[in-house]
């Protein structure tokens, strides 16, 4: 059995990689061991090198056929490039390699038996995402610990699974008593998949108050950097904001910083800038322009914006959440603090594109917040899930948002605070390098744009930088994980979700052969008049 599973030698090693040189006796790259066939050099199946007592395991990388000289006369020979993953020593399977092949160690095929205690080496933990591409019946496991502890990138183009991914992996923790999941939906995809087992919260009809906003997240979203007084307005917005705070809150005034989280007036602060825009001083007789003389005309204009559109009465018109003391009741509701459900949607669907930013911002810099005062943060901690985190935090080069840094900043620290966060994007290359650098956990799906393919390759360990070629023909829902939690870079097909998310791509043909439903033109203007979802 052991001659039957030989298949060449070493003949190249580097830090990382391996180069073998298949036997030039191997006229069949097929082979059948133990009732099963298996192909030599298949992309993404793992080879065995003994060494000693230990056992060094390689994955396949790249395989070719080569013209070579054998005695004088042409030849063909095989070759194939495998990256050194791990290490089976006393019977037990070990992330990477601590002792390297030298030139001409024998290689040999790994069949699932070999491969078994490298699959279950998590297997205590009972969590299991999906099947092992290439291998029959064999679970991958991970490390739940460090899968949800650590940072998380979901990363595939349009159509290759990442909904169903998303979901499938959070049911499978949904069952937990004191599991505390917070979904950012952009389209409110989640609210399906956790049917009766989650807390709904459309953003647009919840109450954001904006007294909770910090200072960065209020001049994002009423100062316009471009203006030529927007230093004056900076200066007199935040001295306004921190007198009306205190004002607001005389017991805690000796505490009250301009970010403290406590009501405010802001109708009290525009009329103060209203007098200062349009003040005119006595002087001998005369009148003079004061010192603010119009330089807060823009500013108003662009707050009285806000506040007359009734697409944001949730965050300026608040009818609850109108004292310091309610945001007791605000934070019980978005962290499911009350144990009514495992997972929190907040729903960003009805939310105008505009102020996402800021709205994103807010509700991450809450959640980080709200842990890093928490004396039991350990006990309590949160999974912050960002869906299509491409359109509210972008790449260097771009503006940076005030949802950026507030992200950038939970990704490099809040897993001290018990905060990780599951960042999910069709495009890669359009995210904050800094955000998906900080993840320790890949689950990579289809992505045919060369781009973000380049962009994945560089993100994950320069030793599996190559496994990164299969992206384009993974199957929907076949996913490359790669990171802490798993015990070596895996194929996996993920479960299918039960319930799925309302993500299934519309099947044009079979609606343009017999609709179910007639669309009535009036029926949807009403609808759009008053905005009103589905």
């Amino acid at each position: 059995m052991v001659e039957q599973k030989f298949i060449g030698l070493v003949q190249h090693v580097s830090t990382g990689t391996i180069d073998i040189l298949i036997d030039a006796n191997i006229k069949s790259l097929k082979r059948d061991l133990n009732g099963k066939t298996y192909f030599i050099g298949q992309i993404g199946t793992y080879v065995l090198i003994p060494m000693g007592s230990l056992v060094l395991i390689g994955m396949v990388s790249d395989f070719l056929k080569e013209d070579v000289e054998i005695n004088g006369q042409p030849a063909q020979r095989y070759r194939m490039m495998a990256s050194l993953i791990g290490t089976v020593k006393g019977g037990r399977y070990e992330r990477g390699v601590s002792v390297f092949p030298v030139v001409d160690s024998p290689v040999y095929i790994a069949e699932d038996g070999d491969l078994a205690v490298a699959f279950s080496v998590f297997q205590r933990y009972g969590f299991s995402v999906g099947l092992v591409s290439l291998f029959e019946n064999q679970r991958a496991y991970l490390d739940a610990n460090k899968f949800f502890g650590k940072h998380i990138a979901v990363l595939g183009s349009s159509g290759s699974g990442k909904s169903c991914t998303v979901a499938s992996i959070l049911q499978k923790v949904t069952k937990y008593p004191d599991t505390n999941i917070i979904i950012l939906d952009i389209h409110n995809e989640y609210e399906k998949a956790f049917e009766g087992n989650c807390n709904h919260l459309d953003i647009a009809e919840f109450e954001l108050p904006f007294w909770l906003m910090n200072f960065d997240e209020l001049r994002e979203m009423f100062v316009d950097e471009k203006d030529e007084n927007a230093s004056s307005q900076i200066t007199v917005l935040r001295d306004l904001v921190v007198a009306s705070k205190k004002g607001k809150n005389p017991e805690m005034s000796t505490l009250i910083t301009i970010d403290t989280p406590v009501y405010f007036d802001l109708s009290e602060i525009r009329a103060k800038m209203q007098y200062m825009d349009t003040e005119k001083i006595t002087m001998g007789g005369g009148s003079k322009e004061g010192p603010f003389y119009g330089k807060f005309t823009r500013f108003l204009v662009r707050l009285d914006g806000k506040l007359n559109d009734p697409r944001y009465a949730f965050m300026f018109r608040p009818k609850k959440y109108i004292t310091s003391s309610s945001l007791n009741d605000l934070l019980s509701k978005i962290l499911g603090a009350d144990g009514s459900a495992q997972v929190t949607i907040l729903d960003l669907s009805g939310v105008p594109f505009d102020i996402v930013n800021t709205i994103v911002s807010l509700l991450a810099r809450m959640i980080f917040d709200f842990n890093f005062w928490n004396p039991n943060r350990r006990d309590f901690p949160i999974l912050l899930v960002f869906e299509e985190a491409h359109n509210y935090l972008p790449a260097s080069g771009t503006s940076t948002t005030a949802a950026r840094r507030t992200v950038e900043r939970i990704a490099k620290e809040g897993r001290k605070y018990g905060v990780s966060c599951m960042v999910v994007s069709q495009r890669p290359v359009e995210v904050s390098e800094t955000i998906l650098s900080q993840c320790n956990n890949y689950v990579i799906l289809r992505l045919t744009n060369p781009l973000d393919q380049a962009y994945v390759s560089k993100l994950v360990p320069d030793t599996f930088a190559s496994l990164t070629d299969v992206l384009p023909s993974l199957r929907q829902g076949e996913s490359l994980i790669v990171g802490d939690a798993i015990s070596m870079p895996l194929r996996v097909q993920i479960d299918f979700p039960s319930p799925e998310p309302d993500s299934a791509d519309i099947k044009f043909y079979e609606k343009w052969k017999q609709s179910e439903a007639r669309t009535k033109i009036e029926e949807v203007v009403t609808r759009w008049w008053k905005q009103e979802k589905v």
